[in-house]
């Protein structure tokens, strides 16, 4: 009895010829790559766009808050530059912190009632023994300084050529933060640029010699 033969096996001619991917499916990959690539990075840049944009206006929102406090407190305040952990220059808020003790633990026939009197009569001594100390305001802060964004902080030439409108004692000039209120609802005019990776974030800011905080140039 001779054994049965089994015949082979035919497949398909379709699967018999598919031996890989064809030149056409090869580009739609990576046509689809490409184009997730591209949403990926346009998410991740308006995300940081956003919270530059953030920081910016809080920080405007802050300047505007510091100029009511200031004047409503009748204390020096600012804001200052100060390096952190990362080497930035991280935007701070400050305030003198009583520049006047010494002239205050001195003897005198009527102690004045605030540091802004005092600081229109100084009474004939040497303002040589005033050293200005500025401290953190703990009650107003700043967001973190986003990754790649800076800010720059320049005098701002006003119509007079001044850069305000008074002479300014020793503690406003030693030590004393780039973005200055002087208590009295003036302020030393600068412009406040933040940029990312060089790139301008929102307009100028200025600061104005009457203490007003001003998106953009003047009209």
């Amino acid at each position: 009895m001779c054994a049965q033969r089994i015949p082979p096996i035919k497949l398909p001619k379709t699967l018999a010829k598919q031996a890989g991917f064809t030149l056409v499916e090869i580009v739609v990959v990576v046509v689809i790559l490409a184009v997730f690539a591209a949403v990926v990075g346009l998410s991740v840049g308006s995300s940081e766009a956003r919270k530059n944009r953030a920081f910016y206006e809080h920080l405007t929102d802050t300047l505007d808050y510091v100029r009511l406090l200031s004047a409503e407190r009748m204390q020096p305040m600012g804001l200052q530059l100060q390096g952190n952990v990362n080497g930035q220059a991280e935007p701070v808020i400050v305030q003198l912190d009583n520049a006047y003790a010494a002239y205050q633990n001195m003897p005198q026939a009527e102690p004045p009632k605030s540091n802004m009197e005092l600081s229109a009569d100084i009474g004939g001594q040497s303002v040589e023994q005033v050293t200005p100390t500025w401290q953190d305001v703990s009650e107003v802060t700043l967001p973190e300084l986003p990754v790649g964004v800076t800010l720059s902080i320049n005098p701002l030439t006003v119509d007079n050529g001044a850069t305000n409108g008074q002479t300014l004692q020793p503690w406003f000039t030693k030590g004393a933060p780039e973005v200055l209120w002087f208590g009295t609802g003036q302020a030393a005019p600068v412009a406040i640029e933040v940029r990312y990776n060089s790139r301008l974030v929102g307009e100028v800011i200025q600061i104005l010699p009457d203490g007003r905080v001003q998106v953009g140039t003047a009209q």
